[in-house]
């Protein structure tokens, strides 16, 4: 599984504009069409095809990628399996760079290797609160280390 299926199974695909469960209009697979919330979805115009939704993702994710090699967690991204480089892009993609980054006590277990605490850590939060199916489903790849533990039905 690679990043842009792990973020369509999250988030799904959406030809016509809708409300995310946070009350963002939101279109294609989870791309946010304003900063405000509480908007109308039929007051948006727009369809977005199968290849219009992914080229909105592909350009978001450089987007995190590049925010996340700019700040202080940079090294510790760096030396993450692909698998949880992955998770963090998608918690990054849902709650933005700024929400992950504020994860303090995650990020000092990720740096010392401590996956038990990190997916403490990650259910300890509003995150979890709000999305618990999705922050288990990440925390358990976090703890595993592999997505195909958690999205292709293995044991860890």
């Amino acid at each position: 599984m690679n990043i842009y299926d792990l973020l369509e199974y999250e988030e799904g695909y959406r030809e016509k504009p809708y409300l995310c469960s946070e009350g963002y209009v939101t279109c294609g697979i989870g791309t946010k069409l304003h900063k405000d919330k509480g908007l109308n979805p039929e007051d948006f115009p727009i369809r977005f095809t199968r290849k219009i939704a992914e080229e909105f993702l592909k350009q978001e994710l450089k987007t995190i990628t590049i925010e996340l090699q700019r700040s202080d967690v940079s090294s510790i991204m760096a030396g993450l399996s692909t698998d949880r480089q992955h998770i963090i892009l998608s918690m990054c993609y849902q709650m933005g760079v700024r929400g992950v980054l504020g994860f303090k006590k995650m990020w000092k277990a990720l740096e010392v290797e401590d996956e038990a605490v990190a997916q403490v850590e990650m259910l300890d939060s509003k995150w979890a609160r709000q999305t618990p199916e999705r922050a288990e489903r990440h925390a358990d790849v976090i703890f595993c280390g592999s997505l195909d533990v958690v999205y292709g039905g293995l044991i860890c």
